[in-house]
């Protein structure tokens, strides 16, 4: 009876044979993306059972091709073997002379030496200072001096240097950081036509100048508002133009800084301003002395790695990315840099018996520098698999589809809602989408990874296509009783 209900379905659906599923779900797909009109030499698709060899589709799988932010997979993992699940970047406090617990005076410097903590919040700022003032400091007879040689002094990764503009999703990179090196600037129309949009900076930092000529208008009268901001000698410049309507909502637009420590001592000395702590020095960028290195005064941990792998994956954070990165090479060397993280990463690479060589020339996979193939893409995906140590937290870091993150409007009225755990990747100024992670299926799990590099007609269609493409993949499992 069962081989008579499989010669039915044979007949019935000429492209799938029960009992040798690889050959036929690949010419199902195949044809199914020729019948879409995609060009194959810029679409590679791979579906590989996890835990098994069993893959189901290859088209194109060995090309090397632009992942974008796919490449994030590849740094995560790295990063909680490397770098070991539970992590935390730690920020050093630390003095060269006597501090005076009863006036709260520091006789001489205070140090903070940045440890790539990616975490560095406006929130998680404020409670650095609130711990410094509830040790007592109340006054610094020396200068406040930054340590940022955790890294390098190389702020632009290779990749982030083909577009010069002040877009958040390209910040600095420097080992001590705060606010991802961005700034939040708040913008709120007037009270009438005419009167100056109203413009403040979150958070607050010394050295940032705000220059705006914006104005309000009527509610009928077109509003457009343009906001930059520009390196200065002092630090950054806001730079706010055009026109917001009487009756549009206050809103936030974010910007790069160009300064890097500079950013992070402008922010602790708003902080400390606050509170009323004086520094009668100034802020300069120095080491903190070998001789002091080994008792801090205060130590401040960050949020575990798996918060930032989080940011990674749910909102493609490329400063996340960065700052983990090049703590690769940083905790190996005592400084970081990308070219040293890219060895290491290819040897994490190679020692893991991962195929081929990918290029991997930064951690977020930002411009036209990465190459990955959909193979190893899923190769990756199916080692990770395996490592039950770091499994859970990478896992739930991907974006779910139709649910969160960067997933949160895909697949929402698709059967895969909810099954897709994933990482997508966009650069509209390459043509380039992807998308990979996991398929959880009742039975099975897939590792996939769907790479488009300059086809369809933009971003959208894209979508629309990897979708599809895993919504048919979906469609002939359960034909086959998964």
């Amino acid at each position: 009876m069962l081989r008579i209900i499989k010669m039915i379905l044979c007949c019935l659906l000429p492209g799938i044979t029960i009992g040798a599923p690889s050959l036929n779900v690949q010419r199902t797909i195949e044809e199914f993306v020729t019948k879409k009109k995609y060009n194959a030499s810029g679409m590679a698709i791979v579906f590989k059972e996890v835990g098994s060899n069993k893959t189901a589709v290859k088209i194109n799988g060995d090309k090397l091709l632009n992942p974008a932010s796919v490449s994030k997979l590849v740094t995560a993992s790295a990063a909680f073997e490397l770098l070991q699940n539970g992590f935390e970047f730690k920020t050093g406090i630390f003095m060269d002379g006597l501090f005076e617990a009863d006036s709260g005076i520091v006789d001489g410097n205070l140090y903070i030496r940045g440890g790539g903590d990616p975490g560095f919040t406006a929130e998680r700022l404020w409670l650095l200072v609130q711990h410094l003032y509830h040790y007592g400091i109340r006054r610094i007879k020396g200068n406040l001096v930054l340590d940022d040689f955790f890294f390098d002094s190389v702020l632009v990764g290779p990749g982030f240097d083909e577009d010069s503009t002040s877009r958040a999703y390209q910040p600095l990179i420097c080992a001590l950081s705060a606010s991802f090196n961005t700034l939040a600037v708040h913008v709120r129309s007037g009270n009438a036509a005419g009167s100056p949009v109203a413009v403040d900076i979150f958070p607050k930092i010394a050295g940032v100048t705000i220059k705006s000529s914006a104005k309000t208008v009527a509610s009928g009268k077109s509003g457009e508002i343009n906001v930059f901001t520009t390196p200065t000698t002092s630090g950054t410049s806001v730079v706010v133009r055009g026109t917001r309507q009487v009756n549009a909502k206050p809103s936030y637009i974010y910007r790069k800084v160009w300064q890097s420590w500079e950013m992070f001592g402008g922010a602790v000395v708003a902080q400390f301003k606050d509170y009323g702590i004086k520094i009668d020095g100034t802020t300069v960028h120095g080491r903190v002395p070998s001789q002091l290195l080994t008792k801090p005064f205060f130590e401040f941990e960050s949020q575990p790695m798996s918060e930032f792998v989080g940011h990674m994956f749910k909102y493609s954070s490329n400063f996340a990315s960065e700052m983990i990165f090049k703590t690769i090479s940083a905790s190996e060397s005592q400084q970081g840099s990308w070219v040293k993280s890219t060895e290491i990463i290819n040897d994490w690479w190679k020692r893991r018996n991962l195929p081929g060589k990918p290029v991997i020339l930064n951690g977020s996979g930002m411009g036209n520098t990465n190459r990955l193939s959909a193979s190893q893409i899923v190769e990756l995906l199916n080692h990770v698999w395996s490592q039950k140590q770091y499994l859970p937290e990478y896992l739930s870091a991907l974006s779910v589809s139709g649910i969160d993150g960067t997933l949160k409007n895909r697949f929402r009225k698709s059967p895969l809602k909810g099954l897709v755990r994933g990482k997508t990747g966009t650069l509209n100024s390459y043509g380039v989408s992807t998308l990979a992670g996991y398929i959880l299926l009742p039975k099975t799990t897939w590792a996939f990874a769907i790479l488009c590099n300059n086809v369809g007609n933009g971003q959208f269609d894209n979508w629309v296509m990897q979708e599809a493409v895993a919504e048919k993949f979906y469609e002939l499992m359960k034909i086959q009783g998964e």
